[in-house]
């Protein structure tokens, strides 16, 4: 939530977590990491504000391909567009979950 609106971004996703700096961020995922399809952000269609938000949802058969099980930790990152940033991106708060039935 309350990311820059109207802007690409994908999850990237590993199996550990990691604090390094990133592009002026911290990256908070080891490699090797995975990636999900690029989507956007969303929200107000004009002007730049931050009222846009990004979606993941881990499916049962996107888990299947990927060999995700009940009780692995996860931990995730969106990365997205920001024009007005150094390196034209940005990256979200880190999540941490553990998968359940």
């Amino acid at each position: 939530t309350n990311a820059l609106n109207q802007q690409n971004g994908l999850l990237f996703w590993g199996r550990a977590p990691l604090s390094t700096p990133f592009q002026g961020g911290t990256l908070c995922v080891a490699a090797p990491t995975l990636r999900g399809p690029i989507g956007s952000s969303g929200g107000s269609l004009a002007g730049s504000d931050c009222s846009g938000n990004y979606v993941f949802t881990f499916t049962t058969a996107y888990m299947d391909q990927r060999s995700i099980d009940v009780g692995d930790t996860l931990y995730g990152q969106f990365w997205m567009r920001d024009p007005a940033a150094t390196w034209h991106t940005g990256l979200s708060n880190a999540v941490q979950f553990s998968v359940s039935p």
